[in-house]
């Protein structure tokens, strides 16, 4: 479904309304997204469409000097066996991250492919920012509006527990704003992946008739920041809210549920097995150089050629965030 059907939009600086806004990148995304390749996700979920729970997990390379391109990527699983059984298969098959292996496991590779698993990557520009302008007004207005508009849910709603959670926690957000160190690096990443996880969590939604969708990401100082002041990572709350915005939107009444995986903070992630799929791919391509056509080390090529090349369940899009002409654009890179 295009974001163009849906009640929302784009907001200026100092708007105090109360309304949902759409992030540019976002916008530009959702064209791409819509467009011929968008065929593989009706096929894929028209082949599962009587599964109701659905499972996405994440994974990122972002901000390392040492890769050319800043990744993320979602793999996105039926929930159709045991959950720690199938996680068991996956740990025999790759048993830690890709950085850390000498090679792929050809089963592993396999396991991908013939499995009912689509992956959708994102390359990110590697400098970016939300706003052309004046970035930290785009989100404090984007807060802002965010408050009125649960405040508004209170109303009709009355009061629930989480509405109130989530003003609190986007006031924390706002006064971290308001000092002049503000991590904005921090959180614009943070923005850019709840952003694109519930989009995605939405379309599946619109694909099919679902019960259920849970995102697990890889733990990442996403996660961490500033968790000594939140009662969860700030990042589920954020895309908590634009996935129930965009429900909203059309169904007031809409029944599917969006939950999270709350990763362990240190030692081994209760779902670390599930991780290694996307893992594996946004290790890959951030190591790709296109221009090139190079791989810093030859375990990556048995990953292209076998998963990432004309793959029907395989998507890569980029979204740059720095063209002179076009600050936020958006399209499908092939392999």
């Amino acid at each position: 479904m295009k974001l163009e059907e849906l009640n929302t939009g784009i907001s200026q600086h100092g708007e105090d309304k109360a309304d949902f806004v759409l992030h540019n990148f976002l916008v530009a995304f959702d064209s791409t997204f819509n467009l011929s390749n968008h065929i593989k996700i009706e096929n894929f979920f028209q082949k599962n469409k009587h599964i109701a729970k659905w499972m996405i997990f994440s994974d990122y390379v972002l901000h390392d000097k040492n890769k050319p391109n800043d990744v993320i990527t979602f793999s996105i699983f039926p929930y159709t066996e045991n959950f720690f059984e199938l996680g068991k298969k996956i740990d025999l098959l790759s048993f830690k991250d890709t950085k850390k292996l000498k090679r792929i496991n050809k089963e592993f590779i396999s396991f991908i492919n013939t499995s009912e698993i689509l992956n959708l990557s994102i390359l990110l520009s590697k400098e970016r920012k939300l706003d052309p302008l004046n970035e930290r007004e785009m989100l404090k207005t984007r807060y802002k509006m965010a408050i009125n508009q649960i405040n508004v849910w209170i109303e009709n709603q009355g009061e629930i527990k989480h509405f109130r959670q989530l003003i609190n926690n986007l006031k924390l957000i706002l006064d971290e704003l308001d000092k002049p160190g503000a991590n904005l690096k921090a959180i614009r990443d943070i923005e850019i992946v709840s952003s694109l996880t519930a989009y995605i969590a939405f379309q599946i939604s619109q694909e099919i008739k679902i019960d259920i969708i849970g995102w697990f990401s890889d733990r990442d100082a996403m996660l961490s920041y500033k968790i000594a002041k939140f009662s969860k990572p700030m990042i589920y709350d954020l895309a908590f809210n634009t996935y129930n915005n965009l429900m909203y939107n059309i169904n007031e009444e809409y029944q599917e549920k969006f939950v999270f995986g709350l990763p362990e903070t240190e030692g081994r992630v209760w779902y670390d097995s599930y991780n290694r799929v996307p893992d594996l791919i946004a290790a890959t391509l951030a190591d790709y150089n296109y221009e090139e056509d190079k791989c810093s080390h030859e375990k990556y090529r048995p990953v292209i050629k076998g998963i990432l090349a004309d793959n029907e369940k395989n998507i890569i899009y980029k979204i740059s965030f720095n063209d002179p002409d076009n600050p936020f654009s958006a399209g499908v890179v092939p392999l």
